[in-house]
């Protein structure tokens, strides 16, 4: 759920489901029906005008509620209008603590962070406050960092 593109969002799917936890939770749960391995979400830490905080603990929760305990967190918001899918990787800014205070409340949950991360040094740094690190393009740009 972190895709911000138009051709994503014309079929629902992608980032702009942010906007609509009870489909993703019911997602969760027809997923979860059918198969017997876990669920896990990766989402953006909200779309456009959200707020970062509450609609994020609210996605957060409808989700949970419906049976998923894992998420992988892309630490910065996705913008559905006005910034290209390209830009929306770097023109946003990552907020790392978001996604840590997410872990605190939510001390039950696996909460992965994503987004920026680019050496061993700065997952180290990040597993100090979270579950896991997804590292995404940074070491397409320089390997062995």
């Amino acid at each position: 759920m972190g895709c911000p593109s138009d051709r994503v969002q014309n079929n629902l799917i992608g980032a702009c489901l942010m906007g609509h936890p009870e489909k993703v939770a019911a997602a969760v749960k027809a997923m979860q029906a059918a198969v017997s391995i876990p669920i896990t979400v990766k989402c953006r830490i909200g779309i456009d005008d959200q707020d970062e905080d509450a609609d994020l603990e609210n996605f957060i929760h409808q989700v949970a509620d419906a049976g998923c305990d894992t998420f992988i967190v892309h630490a910065r918001k996705a913008w559905l209008q006005g910034l290209s899918p390209k830009q929306n990787r770097d023109v946003p800014p990552l907020n790392y603590p978001r996604v840590q205070r997410l872990k605190q409340r939510h001390p039950e949950l696996h909460i992965g962070i994503n987004g920026g991360i680019k050496t061993l040094d700065a997952c180290q740094a990040q597993l100090a406050h979270v579950d896991s690190v997804m590292v995404g393009r940074g070491p397409i740009r320089t390997p062995g960092c």
